[in-house]
């Protein structure tokens, strides 16, 4: 109970640090408290249970609690870097997903570093307080305990001496189980950076024929919201449709504004959001057909950073034609691939112009000039300013031109009369063809060449945004590259979020390998017990690997930054279980394999104690209980389940590493020994 309260304590010196510092309560730093809620109490209970043997063997209490907090206090407060060393180089992120989980680091160190000085200044004073009325008691019940739990610490002693005899089998076993891991990740689990869960909003777009007046498009938004409520039914709690503009928000990809594109924005309930799978959600609206339509396409707007769309490939080249040719073979290949869906060009283009073909000499035998006639055209279909009226004093501007009814066709733009300098007028057909043409497309440019991207969704029950994007590029390298050799491409949308992320994850592991590496050898003064502990990091992607896939759970970036903080953790049942066998071999009353055995027993209440409660605390948000976000799911399931699989190997793995370690020693100081010795004698 004593060794508890260092958790509210740490928890609420933390928030008054985030109020200090102007931090919210929101989703990703309420994440970061509960990554820390499990480790906050680990100093305690390390302390606590040194505490409770030191007083079964006779110690006093007050002499206990400061020799327990003495004892510990470098083990503990490296133990505590190492978490610290394995969250702070998330803070290189880069782009907008280091904004997003910024705080993380951040608020995790600072809780640390608060539960640090509790365990070390606060705790002893509550142990003594808490077990001075039962010092008696306590001395008079022999040196052992008579729990279930030392029979359990018995039988795990005597697995151990056997695991130890066979270490080499046991390391072999442990390599097999990291490649595994390593194959489930790489091959079997699927990765997706930010996946579409909870949703809440999910997004249709809208094409008429070029040309369609917005009145047009408007009646067909109409119709598309009718459909999705008939589709949706209760799920959705509001509908909102736009005509004449495509754009979620200013930094949409697929932003479009013309008379023919529109929109549809769906907002379910919240029940709707947690229940229901979007990728059926997905299939079910995909199902709407509207006639007349040109285009319609449905997404979700995913609750996160933005990353882009799932396959967003840009093409480039100065060469009109083979950027045409390239695009369209693209596009074309892509609708062949299942999961694929909605790929499109993003070019927009205007609607139909018709173009004045001038007959200049006939212009010039008459008198005119372009200007004269420029003029004209665009009083008629514009209108001209003629003068300024006031009315009630109030200035009006008075504007003449056509009215609407004389200007709705070609052959009205034909009749205009255009007067020439004798004062005859003059129609336009007279003096040019008109012509009806498409409209001109958007020209849009990347690094000073004319580029068109090619952007689709993908339905992520069939493919992963990782294997679309490779799937464009080998068919751009087989094949586009060889018919439209002058075009280059360059991914992209989440691609490209997802590769600049995943640098920005690997350079956060080795700045946090790096650091925990450092603090182990100013810990233990020896570059090879700090590779024991190393050595049990990627112990915790077998939990995470499997549980990701039994939960059909695809590996997404906080799952990733999971990982990363569970390095920093792992590695803490390995420095109490390699420090106390330091400890033992300095007092020389046993031989090392004895040692190794004895040290697993004394330390597996510590060691299951203290990772017991960081996954307690990560389990509830894990899986929901008592209300659940599915963006915090990611992370602490990894870091629970790695955690979990974690403990149990490192128990195992760190004595009988230790005891290769040994034996490797011992083969070279050997072999050196007997190298010098030839010396001496030659």
């Amino acid at each position: 109970m004593f060794a508890s309260l260092s958790l509210p304590l740490a928890v609420m010196g933390t928030m008054g640090f985030m109020a200090s510092f102007g931090m919210n309560l929101d989703a990703i730093t309420v994440l970061a408290l509960v990554i820390a809620l499990g480790m906050l109490v680990d100093n305690s209970v390390v302390i606590s249970e040194n505490f409770a043997r030191l007083v079964k063997t006779g110690m006093p209490v007050k002499q206990a609690a400061v020799e327990s907090a003495h004892q510990f206090w470098l083990p503990i407060s490296c133990t505590a870097f190492t978490t610290i060393a394995a969250f702070l180089p998330m803070l290189v992120t880069k782009g907008v997903m280091g904004e997003f989980i910024k705080y993380i680091p951040i608020i995790v160190s600072v809780s640390l570093a608060l539960s640090l000085i509790e365990s070390f200044f606060l705790l002893p004073s509550r142990l003594i307080f808490g077990s001075s009325k039962r010092i008696n008691k306590i001395h008079t019940d022999g040196d052992g305990y008579t729990d279930w739990f030392s029979k359990l610490t018995l039988r795990f002693e005597n697995m151990m001496a056997s695991f130890v005899k066979h270490r080499y089998l046991v390391a072999g076993g442990f390599t097999f189980l990291i490649l595994f891991s390593l194959f489930m990740l790489v091959k079997v689990n699927k990765f997706i950076l930010f996946p579409a869960e909870q949703t809440e909003i999910y997004i249709a777009r809208i094409e008429t024929p070029i040309g369609s007046p917005l009145e047009i498009t408007d009646h067909y938004v109409q119709i598309v919201s009718q459909k999705i409520k008939d589709v949706l039914g209760d799920d959705v709690e509001n509908i909102v449709g736009r005509a004449g503009v495509s754009q979620t928000d200013p930094g949409d990809p697929k932003a479009k504004e013309a008379s023919n594109v529109g929109m549809v924005l769906m907002y379910m309930t919240r029940e709707a959001s947690f229940a229901l799978d979007y990728t059926q959600v997905l299939r079910d609206l995909r199902s709407i057909d509207v006639p007349g339509l040109s285009k319609l396409s449905f997404e979700v707007q995913i609750n996160g950073p933005p990353v882009g769309n799932p396959v967003e490939a840009t093409f480039r080249s100065n060469n009109d034609a083979q950027l045409k040719g390239a695009t369209d073979a693209m596009v074309e290949y892509l609708n062949s691939i299942p999961g694929i869906v909605s790929p499109q060009t993003d070019i927009v283009v205007g609607d139909d112009e018709i173009q004045l073909q001038l007959d200049y000499q006939k212009i010039s035998r008459l008198g005119l000039d372009l200007q004269t006639i420029g003029n004209a055209v665009k009083t008629a279909l514009e209108g001209s300013l003629v003068t300024e009226i006031t009315l009630n004093n109030k200035k009006f501007d008075l504007r003449v031109k056509y009215a609407g009814k004389d200007k709705e066709e070609i052959s009205d733009l034909r009749n205009i009369e255009i007067m020439d300098a004798r004062g005859n007028l003059i129609s336009l057909s007279n003096l040019a063809t008109l012509k009806r043409v498409p409209g001109s497309p958007e020209i849009k440019r990347f690094d000073f060449q004319r580029s068109v991207d090619v952007i689709a969704d993908i339905d992520e029950s069939q493919i992963t945004s990782i294997q679309a994007n490779q799937k464009v590029l080998e068919y751009f390298e087989q094949t586009i590259k060889k018919d439209f050799p002058e075009v280059s491409i360059v991914f992209g949308g989440e691609q490209e979020n997802t590769n600049e992320s995943m640098e920005s994850l690997a350079n956060a592991m080795v700045l946090a390998l790096i650091a925990i590496f450092g603090i182990l050898v100013f810990l233990f003064g020896s570059y090879m017990r700090p590779l024991i502990i190393m050595s049990t990091i990627p112990l915790g992607l077998l939990g995470f690997a499997v549980a990701f896939y039994f939960h059909g759970r695809a590996v997404s970036f906080l799952s990733m930054i999971g990982v990363i903080g569970l390095s920093g953790i792992i590695v803490n049942s390995g420095i109490v279980l390699v420090s106390f066998i330091d400890d033992m071999l300095a007092e020389g009353k046993m031989d090392l394999p004895e040692i190794l055995v004895k040290a697993s027993g004394m330390r597996l209440r510590a060691v299951v104690v203290t990772s017991l409660t960081t996954i307690s605390g990560l389990f509830p948000t894990a899986y929901g209980i008592g209300g659940k976000d599915l963006i915090l799911i990611p992370m602490t399931l990894a870091m629970a389940w790695g955690l979990t699989s974690g403990t149990v190997l490192t128990l195992i793995w760190v004595p009988c590493a230790y005891a290769i370690v040994e034996d490797v020693t011992h083969f070279f100081r050997k072999r050196f020994s007997k190298e010098k010795s030839l010396e001496k004698a030659a």
